[in-house]
Formats: C-alpha cells, structure tokens, sequence
C-alpha cells in the first residue's frame, strides 16, 4: 500500500473514530440522566448512527482518495 493510500485510510478511521466516540459519549449522558440505551430500540438507533459514521469515513476516504487528486489534475496541479 502506497503512502497515499495509507494516509486515506488513516484519514477515514479517524472519521470513524471520532463520529463512534462523539455518538457514545452521548449516549452514556443519556444513560447518566435516567434514560435505558441499551433496550432493543437504543441497540438499533447506536447500529444506525455507527452505520452514518461508517459511510460518512467512507465519503471522506472517497473524497481524499479518488475525487480530491482528480479536481487537484483537471486544475494542473499534481
């Protein structure tokens, strides 16, 4: 794996990573003020929000991995 590639995927975990982390810090808040996260239902809505963070580090390895560097060609830049 080339150095741009690992610093794409570097990139996307850290999105991942930041989005997974920013989602269970409000949930145990939730959890702090009384409210049951971990009930079925709670269960779904976490699956879901780390599915969003999944895609969301997917759109942004895309970006810098495929999108970026051909705007970055079409202006003539390298």
């Amino acid at each position: 794996m080339n150095e741009k590639a690992k610093d794409v995927v570097k990139k996307a975990a850290q999105r991942f990573l930041q989005s997974s982390i920013a989602y269970l810090v409000a949930a145990f808040s939730t959890q702090i003020a009384g409210v049951d996260v971990f009930d079925l239902h709670a269960l779904k809505s976490v699956a879901g929000s780390l599915i969003i963070g999944a895609f969301a580090a997917g759109l942004s390895a895309s970006w810098n991995g495929v999108i970026q560097p051909v705007l970055d060609k079409m202006k003539g830049g390298v």
